[in-house]
């Protein structure tokens, strides 16, 4: 036997070892569940600073959210619809956690004013404890709208199959929303929930076009209820609200398409060809016998 075809052997038979391993440990089903719900709490467990984090938030969030203004408040509250409410974060709770960020980015702000770093470095430090949050919301919010303006036409069409399948509307919707993932099928959850809760289908669908920017949403919202209004089918309808939204997504892309272009000539134009020109020249300067002889010490 070769040394090659040797060691091959041994490392299967160390990697067939390694592997039974956790079936010689594992004692049953309900042994693996009871095990899963005992390391959940640890699967929970967070780092020291997160938690001091989130303690700080919950005591200087109340002490704080009071006294900002009613313009400032809707404001906040509206990017957080938009963001779609990521963890829960209410006006309080996202000042609190804005409050506590900065706070505990303090201690670090005077370390680096203490250990000598140039002053620069820690108003930077202070500019991102402060502005990073509204940073963060103001991108998640961005990012949810472009995704419910992209997802939205499809879930339209799945949604038009159902009710022709013969489900009601309201059960369809719910089916759907249920069964796909992302920012529209929560909001047509929240809109069904609301419904729950004694509100009308109307009303439902017009905070859900309020608690959103997407333009596709709104469209979607209005041409719905026109066509309930009017009676036209159902069915008929969701298809052409889909087809009118893929059209109008259509044209987006090509406005966007047609604004990236001089956003990528200036890019060549101001980055990519200096850096070319300064590598020809550089190049040529270096292979020449000037490079060699008169500034290289020849």
């Amino acid at each position: 036997m070769t040394p090659l075809l040797a060691g091959v052997l041994a490392m299967a038979a160390c990697a067939v070892g390694l592997a039974g391993i956790p079936m010689l440990r594992d004692r049953g089903p309900l042994d693996r569940l009871v095990a899963r719900v005992d390391a959940a709490p640890e699967m929970r467990r967070r780092s020291v600073l997160i938690r001091l984090i989130e303690r700080l938030a919950g005591r200087l969030g109340p002490a704080i959210a009071p006294a900002l203004r009613a313009r400032h408040r809707r404001a906040l509250d509206r990017r957080l619809d938009l963001a779609g409410r990521p963890g829960g974060l209410t006006v309080q709770r996202f000042i609190g956690l804005k409050a506590a960020i900065t706070a505990t980015g303090g201690g670090l702000i005077l370390l680096f004013a203490l250990g000598g770093s140039p002053p620069i470095l820690v108003v930077v430090a202070a500019v991102v404890c402060w502005f990073g949050p509204d940073v963060w919301l103001s991108r998640e919010g961005r990012l949810r709208q472009e995704r419910i303006q992209r997802d939205l036409p499809d879930f339209m069409d799945i949604l038009a199959v159902t009710v022709r399948a013969g489900l009601g509307y309201r059960a369809a919707l719910q089916r759907v929303s249920e069964s796909l993932s992302g920012p529209v099928s929560e909001e047509m959850l929240t809109s069904l929930r609301q419904m729950d809760l004694g509100a009308s289908r109307r009303d439902a669908f017009l905070a859900m076009a309020a608690r959103n920017s997407s333009e596709a949403l709104t469209s979607m919202v209005s041409a719905q209820l026109q066509a309930e209004e009017l009676g036209v089918p159902l069915s008929e309808a969701l298809n052409e609200i889909a087809e009118d939204m893929r059209r109008s997504a259509h044209q987006e892309a090509r406005r966007r398409a047609a604004r990236a272009a001089p956003r990528i000539s200036l890019i060549v134009t101001t980055v990519i060809v200096p850096g070319a020109m300064i590598l020809i020249l550089m190049t040529l300067f270096l292979s020449s016998d000037v490079g060699e002889s008169g500034l290289l010490g020849g």
